[in-house]
């Protein structure tokens, strides 16, 4: 089953016996709205409160990584 907004949760389509649910290129999509949110803070507002988020996401590719 291809999830789109408003679809049953994972546990609701577990309950319901799909047995395989697929997000397409939703995380891809995700990150490349997270990445224009980060660039228009530091274009419009000159801050850098994405740092945080960056330092997550990186800790979370070593970890996968190592």
């Amino acid at each position: 089953m291809l999830v789109r907004p408003g679809s049953p949760s994972v546990a609701e389509l577990a309950q319901a016996g799909v047995a395989r649910i697929s997000i397409g290129g939703a995380f891809a999509f995700a990150s490349v709205a997270a990445l224009v949110d980060a660039a228009n803070e530091f274009r419009d507002q000159g801050t850098y409160s994405f740092l945080e988020r960056a330092a997550a996401g990186s800790a979370a590719v070593r970890a996968a990584f190592s």
